[in-house]
């Protein structure tokens, strides 16, 4: 059950289903298709929050060239598509936060990990999720 943290910026458009997925370095455990994301806001502090959980789709590696503002990778959609997905207003801003976050010519061994938000569990519904799962 793999858990990813959001800056606030993004909870309503995860919630809304508008940020199908998030880009993120491939894990030593990696994610896998099939697994269930718990999608978090302020983890490791005392204000952490479970926004909710997701199954997770499909995940497609990607290297991304934050300077030159280029990425490679086997998407079925453009770039600007991405950035919007992922919660940005705007190209600039997307590869902005990649460089201002990582501050490296290319960001190799990262991943697009997609949700399926039409059967998103609330953080209501995760008590009993875990009791039906995990008995």
């Amino acid at each position: 059950m793999p858990a990813y943290n959001f800056q606030a910026r993004f909870i309503q458009k995860i919630l809304s289903g508008t940020k199908p997925h998030t880009i993120r370095k491939r894990r030593k455990h990696p994610t896998k298709v099939g697994d269930i994301l718990w999608l978090y806001t302020g983890m490791r502090t005392k204000n952490c929050k479970l926004l909710a959980g997701a199954r997770c789709v499909r995940i497609e590696p990607i290297v991304i060239w934050p300077f030159e503002e280029r990425i490679a990778g086997n998407l079925d959609f453009s770039v600007n598509q991405l950035a919007a997905g992922d919660g940005f207003s705007s190209l600039h801003d997307f590869f902005d936060f990649f460089r201002r976050t990582y501050r490296e010519k290319v960001l190799n061994d990262f991943e697009v990990i997609f949700w399926d938000t039409k059967r998103m569990i609330s953080s209501k519904d995760f008590v009993t999720y875990l009791e039906v799962h995990h008995g």
